[in-house]
C-alpha cells in the first residue's frame, strides 16, 4: 500500500474541493475536509477576468454537458436550486455545496487551517488561488519557489487605438520602439513609481512593470518587449505587443499596481495610444498557483509526492465550471490510485480532456507569463468539415457523449496495476 490511511484529506471546500469530496464520499470513501474560510464563490472572480477574456459560450455549455455525463454533484445541486429559484447565485451555490459536504455521512468537516501536509496520506490541495500563506510557504519549501508562485499579473485592456502607428500580424498588433522611446517609457514608469509607491514606503508588487524597471533598464524589454523583426521595418530596440481580446486589446506585460491615472499616462505616452481608453486597468494580484507542467502529471498527481493531488484554481484552471471539472477528474483518479488500478486518461477530444491536457503542456517557469486555463473553442480539436454552428454543436455534443461513456466504462472496469 502506498499510503498509511484509507481516509482522503481534502484541503479547501470551494467548487473543486466540494466536487472531489462528494464524488469520493458517494463511492464509500471516508473523507476529511479542511477549510478555514467562510463559504464564498470562486475568489479569483475578484479579477473580473470575464471583462477582458473573451469566452465562447458554447465551450462552457459543452463542458457542463460533459460534467452531467460524468455525474457531477455540484451540477446536480445547481439544478435542484434552479427548481426553487430562477436565478442561481454563485454564493448560494457554494454555500449549499459546503452544507452538503458537512452533512455527508462519509465526510468529516474540520474548520481549521492546514499549515503542513502529511505525505503518507492521500491529500488533495483544492485551496484556490487564495491559498493560505503558511501552507503555500510549505509547498515552496518542499517543491521550490520556481514551481510554486504567488503572483498573477492582469494586463490592461484598451480601446481607441491609432493603428497607423502599429504593425499588424494576424489579429495582434506590434508597436516598435526606438531606444529613445523605450528609455522615455522606463523613465516615466520610474517617475510614477517614485511618486505613488516609493514615496509612501509601500511594497512593489512582483510581476508589475514597476518591479521590472527596478531590476535593470532592460528587464521589461527582455521580459515582454522583446525586439522582433517586423515586416518592412528595421529591427527595433523593443516591441510592445497588443493582443486582441474580443473587441479590445491587451497590452502584454503591463501589469501594474499604479493608479488608473498613472497607468493611463504611461499608455498615452506610447505612439498610437495617445487617445486610448482604458477598459480594464492592469493589476498585480497575489494569487497562489503551481507551475503544473513541472509539478503534476496528466492525472493532477504530484510527480514528487505521489499521494498528493491538486485540483481547481491552484492547479491552473479558471472558472466555476472548470474547477468543478478538475475536482471531479481528481476524484476519479484517486479512486483508481486507492484501488491499485491503472489511471484512465480523459479523452483528448472532449472539452474536459483538452482542458486538462493543456494545463500540463502550456504553462512555464516564468510566473509573469502564467495563464490559467478555461473552457474555450481553442482547446477543442475538430477534424471534420462543419457547415454550420448548429451542426458543429451537435457533432461535439455527440462526440463527447460517446467518448465519456467509454471513459466511464474504463473507470468501472479498470485493470489492476
Amino acid at each position: 500500500m502506498k499510503f498509511k490511511s484509507s481516509v482522503v484529506n481534502i484541503i479547501g471546500c470551494g467548487y473543486a474541493g466540494s466536487e472531489c469530496a462528494l464524488s469520493l464520499a458517494d463511492r464509500g470513501v471516508k473523507v476529511h475536509v479542511f477549510d478555514h474560510k467562510k463559504a464564498e464563490a470562486n475568489s479569483s472572480t475578484n479579477l473580473n477576468y470575464n471583462d477582458f477574456i473573451y469566452k465562447k459560450p458554447f465551450a462552457k455549455e459543452l463542458l457542463r454537458e460533459e460534467l452531467s455525463i460524468l455525474d457531477s454533484n455540484i451540477l446536480k445541486l445547481e439544478k435542484e436550486i434552479s427548481c426553487d429559484s430562477e436565478r442561481i447565485n454563485d454564493k448560494v451555490l457554494i454555500e449549499k455545496a459546503k452544507e452538503k459536504v458537512i452533512n455527508h455521512p462519509n465526510i468529516q468537516y474540520f474548520n481549521l487551517n492546514v499549515k503542513e501536509i502529511n505525505y503518507d496520506e492521500i491529500t488533495v490541495i483544492a485551496t484556490g488561488a487564495q491559498t493560505d500563506k503558511d501552507l503555500f510557504n510549505h509547498l515552496i519549501e518542499i517543491f521550490g519557489a520556481r514551481k510554486c508562485f504567488d503572483c498573477f499579473p492582469v494586463f490592461p485592456l484598451i480601446k481607441q487605438i491609432d493603428f497607423s502607428k502599429l504593425c499588424k500580424k494576424g489579429e495582434n498588433y506590434f508597436l516598435p520602439l526606438s531606444y529613445k522611446q523605450y528609455i522615455d517609457l522606463i523613465n516615466l514608469i520610474v517617475l510614477k513609481l517614485n511618486c505613488e509607491i516609493i514615496a509612501k514606503g509601500e511594497k512593489v508588487e512582483q510581476g508589475t512593470i514597476e518591479s521590472m524597471v527596478l531590476k535593470e533598464k532592460d528587464c521589461l524589454k527582455n521580459e515582454y518587449l522583446n525586439p522582433v523583426y517586423i515586416d518592412n521595418c528595421e529591427k527595433p530596440y523593443a516591441v510592445v505587443k497588443l493582443e486582441k481580446v474580443g473587441d479590445c486589446f491587451s497590452i502584454d506585460g503591463f501589469a501594474s499596481s499604479l493608479s488608473i491615472e498613472s497607468q493611463l499616462a504611461i499608455i498615452h505616452s506610447l505612439p498610437g495610444l495617445g487617445n486610448a481608453i482604458l477598459i480594464q486597468k492592469g493589476q498585480a494580484t497575489q494569487n497562489c498557483y503551481i507551475n503544473a507542467p513541472y509539478m503534476i502529471n496528466q492525472y493532477c498527481q504530484s510527480e514528487k509526492m505521489p499521494n498528493l493531488f491538486f485540483a481547481g484554481n491552484i492547479a491552473g484552471v479558471f472558472g466555476k465550471t472548470e474547477s468543478i471539472a478538475c475536482g471531479l477528474y481528481v476524484a476519479n483518479n484517486i479512486m483508481a490510485y486507492k484501488n491499485d488500478k491503472e489511471f484512465v486518461k480523459l479523452p483528448k477530444d472532449t472539452c474536459i480532456g483538452s482542458m486538462m491536457q493543456k494545463i500540463i503542456k502550456t504553462n512555464n517557469f516564468n510566473y509573469s507569463k502564467f495563464n490559467p486555463i478555461f473552457a474555450d473553442y481553442d482547446i477543442i480539436g475538430i477534424d471534420k468539415n462543419i457547415k454550420s454552428v448548429e451542426e458543429m454543436k451537435n457533432f461535439l455534443k455527440e462526440r463527447s457523449k460517446r467518448l465519456l461513456e467509454k471513459y466511464k466504462e474504463e473507470l468501472k472496469n479498470g485493470k489492476l496495476i
